[in-house]
């Protein structure tokens, strides 16, 4: 046997203790380096999920009148809501509903004094679904946090900002109180109104 075929037994086992040595460092680093990595990414989702549901949690809808004189309130889901008995008037994603007890005259015209919902998806047109994103009282026998279609500009700006609304006037006729996407308006002896903001981020035209 020549000296290149002789070996130290004692070299080689060393050898290939490093070399076991050396991958099971690189098998320890992998797993570390995956096990970071998925801690990164486990902390990135629990932190994007507290930041929505913050989000949603803050999402501001005005309370519903305690004395429930209208059927149904802003942003209120009525997907499930059987409309037989109101008159109503389609249109493209969007449908106007005169409320409960108000009644076409026999021309088929709606009564001065009503109360209308309009009904759409929200918060995008794009989202789906039907929600009251408008509400429109003529009717001075309804009231909304005291409000009626006859109250005067004092009035509304006092109870307006009592609730956390800027208020600001429109025209000489009408003046607007507005927080967090939703306004309200009061024309006086014409018409108190209750309005959603609805985006349209793919711009449907309607």
């Amino acid at each position: 046997m020549s000296c290149g075929d002789c070996r130290d037994p004692i070299t080689s086992s060393g050898v290939r203790g490093r070399l076991r040595d050396m991958k099971s460092q690189k098998r320890t680093a992998v797993i570390l380096t995956a096990v970071i990595l998925a801690a990164v990414l486990l902390a990135a989702g629990v932190a994007a999920l507290i930041v929505f549901l913050r989000q949603d949690a803050d999402i501001y809808i005005p309370p519903r009148p305690e004395d429930r004189l209208l059927e149904y309130w802003i942003c209120q889901d009525v997907a499930d809501v059987d409309w037989t008995g109101h008159a109503c008037l389609p249109g493209f994603g969007v449908y106007t509903y005169l409320g409960e007890g108000y009644r076409p005259d026999r021309q088929g015209e709606w009564p001065p004094a009503r109360v209308t919902y309009e009904v759409t998806a929200w918060p995008d047109y794009s989202d789906g679904g039907s929600f009251v994103t408008r509400i429109f009282i003529t009717d001075p026998a309804v009231s909304v946090y005291g409000l009626t279609v006859n109250s005067d500009f004092p009035q509304f700006r006092r109870v307006m900002e009592s609730k956390g609304y800027t208020v600001e006037a429109v025209n000489e006729n009408t003046v607007r109180a507005a927080r967090g996407g939703f306004i309200f308006s009061l024309t006086p002896g014409e018409l108190l109104a209750v309005r959603a903001h609805v985006t349209n981020h793919r711009g449907l035209v309607f």
